[in-house]
C-alpha cells in the first residue's frame, strides 16, 4: 500500500474525535467472592507445548494455581465460574518491552502504572523492561517489589536499567553494572548496533563477566551476525532482537543451544520503521481502537501525509523491509534447531510501537514466519518465562504457579488472532474489570 486513502484517513480522524470525548478504559483488580475460585469446563492450553486439555478445571487459591485438570476435586465453598466454550492460556509475557510511551510530566509512578494497566488490558500480564527511561529504574523496582503482595490491577514488571551503549573501558563497564546491581535491577541490557562507537568486545566481555558475578543476566540489542557471534563468545544470555543481515550459521546455533541462550525476534520493531508510509489497516481495527485515547497522539503524527511521504522516501525504511524478511527466515531456522524462543516487541519506546496491541501483532507475524500457533503461544508464555528465568513462578498453568491467566472466547490454536478474543484477564487469581481512568 503506497497511496494515502482518503476514506481511511477520514475514519481515523473520526475515531480520534470520539477518543477525545471518552476516557481510557483501564482495569482494576476485583477480588474473588471467596478465597478459592474454580474456573470450570474450559479448554486449557498450559504454555508448555503439551496438548490442550478439554473441559478442564483450574482451582485458584491465594493467588496461585492449586490444581488443574479434567478431574479436579473442587474444594467446598469455592466460587465456581463456568468457562464452558472458553480457552484459557497463561497470561502473555512480553520478554522485551519498555515503558517510555507516556512522555507526559506526570509523576513517574503514574506514568509507569498507566502503561502497565494498558498492557494488562490486552492480556499482557508480565512485561520485562529491557531499558527503563532515564531515572525510572527506582520507581520501576518499587512497582516490582509491590507486586509480590499487592492485588494487582496492572501487568507485572521486571526491569533492566537504561540500556548500556558506547562504554569505553572495562572499568566503566564494571562500574555501570554495579550501579544497576546496587539499584536491584533484574538484569542488564547492552546495546550493540554495528556502529563504530559501539562498546567493543573486550569491554562488553568485562561487562558480562561483572554482571554474572553480581547474579545478573545480560540481554543484548543486536542486528548483525558478526556482533551476535562476539556476544555469544562473551557469554551473553539473551539476544534481544533478530539477526537481520544474513543467515544464521551452525556456529551460532551450536553456541546458543550449548548455553541455552534465548532469542527474541521483535518483528514489530522493524514493522514500525516502514508501516507508516501509509495509514496501516489496523488503525481501523476495533481491538486497536479500544485504547485509541492512549494512542491518539501518536496516531495523529503517523497519519500526517508529509510524514508518510518522508517514510516512503527513506532508504532506511525501505531497507528494513528486506531485513525483516531475513529476520523471519532466521527465526524459523533457530526455532527448528531448538533454540529457546521468547516473544517480545520492543513496544513502548519509539513512535508507533504500541504497548498491548503489538504483542498480538508480533504473535501473528511469528506464525507467518513459519512457527505453529502452539509454538508461538509457548514463546509468549512458558518460553518467555524460561528465557527470562521467571518460570519458577510464571508462564504456565501448573500447580504452584501464580494464577496469571488469559481467558479467550475462541481457540488460538485454530487462528493465532484469536488471542484478541479476550473474555477476561486474571492476575494473581484476581479478575480484572474495566474502570474509568
Amino acid at each position: 500500500m503506497t497511496g494515502y486513502s482518503k476514506g481511511l484517513r477520514a475514519a481515523v480522524a473520526a475515531a480520534l474525535l470520539i477518543a477525545a470525548a471518552y476516557s481510557i478504559q483501564f482495569l482494576s483488580a476485583q477480588a474473588p467472592a471467596t478465597g478459592v475460585v474454580a474456573l470450570t469446563g474450559a479448554r486449557v492450553i498450559n504454555g508448555t507445548g503439551s496438548a490442550p486439555v478439554e473441559k478442564a478445571t483450574i482451582v485458584i487459591a491465594n493467588g496461585r494455581i492449586e490444581a488443574v485438570g479434567p478431574n479436579v476435586k473442587i474444594p467446598n465453598g469455592a466460587t465456581r465460574i463456568d468457562m464452558a466454550g472458553k480457552t484459557i492460556i497463561p497470561g502473555i509475557i512480553n520478554a522485551h518491552g519498555h515503558l517510555n510511551a507516556d512522555k507526559s510530566a506526570r509523576p513517574a509512578r503514574e506514568r509507569l502504572t498507566g502503561q502497565l494497566q494498558l498492557f494488562a488490558d490486552y492480556g499482557i500480564t508480565t512485561v520485562v523492561v529491557l531499558g527503563t527511561g532515564q531515572g525510572d529504574l527506582p520507581d520501576t523496582v518499587k512497582l516490582r517489589d509491590e507486586q509480590e503482595t499487592a492485588t494487582l490491577d496492572r501487568a507485572r514488571v521486571f526491569a533492566a536499567g537504561t540500556s548500556m551503549t558506547s562504554i569505553k573501558t572495562a572499568e566503566e563497564a564494571r562500574a555501570r553494572v554495579n550501579q544497576y546491581a546496587d539499584a536491584r535491577a533484574d538484569l542488564i541490557k547492552l546495546h550493540i548496533t554495528g556502529a563504530p562507537t559501539d562498546t567493543q568486545p573486550p569491554v562488553y566481555q568485562a561487562l558480562i563477566e561483572e554482571s554474572h558475578k553480581r547474579g545478573l543476566r545480560v540481554a543484548a540489542h543486536v542486528y548483525y551476525l558478526r556482533d551476535a557471534k562476539g556476544l555469544l563468545d562473551a557469554k551473553v544470555d539473551v539476544l534481544a532482537h533478530s539477526i537481520r543481515d544474513q543467515d544464521v550459521d551452525q556456529a551460532v546455533i551450536a553456541a546458543m543451544k550449548q548455553r541455552n541462550v534465548g532469542y527474541i525476534p521483535t518483528f514489530t520493531r522493524d514493522l514500525a520503521v516502514f508501516v507508516y508510509e501509509s495509514t496501516p489497516p489496523f488503525f481501523s481495527d476495533p481491538f486497536f481502537l479500544r485504547h485509541q485515547n492512549a494512542y491518539r497522539g501518536e496516531m495523529a503524527q503517523l497519519t500526517d501525509p508529509a510524514r508518510q511521504e518522508k517514510t516512503r522516501a527513506s532508504k532506511d525504511a525501505q531497507a528494513i523491509k528486506q531485513a525483516l524478511q531475513q529476520a523471519n527466515k532466521n527465526l524459523k531456522t533457530l526455532s527448528d534447531a531448538g533454540v529457546p524462543i521468547a516473544m517480545g516487541t520492543d513496544s513502548g519506546t519509539n513512535l508507533g510501537q504500541w504497548e498491548g496491541y503489538f504483542e498480538h501483532t508480533e504473535m501473528e507475524m511469528m506464525v507467518k514466519a513459519g512457527l505453529t500457533p502452539m509454538q508461538v503461544l509457548v514463546a509468549a508464555t512458558g518460553g518467555a518465562a524460561r528465557v527470562m528465568k521467571l518460570d519458577s513462578q510464571l508462564g504456565t498453568i501448573q500447580a504452584g504457579k501464580r494464577a496469571d491467566l488469559l481467558v479467550l472466547n475462541a481457540n488460538p490454536l485454530s487462528d493465532i488472532r484469536n488471542t484478541r478474543e479476550i473474555h477476561s484477564v486474571w492476575i494473581g487469581g484476581n479478575k480484572l474489570t474495566p474502570k474509568q481512568d
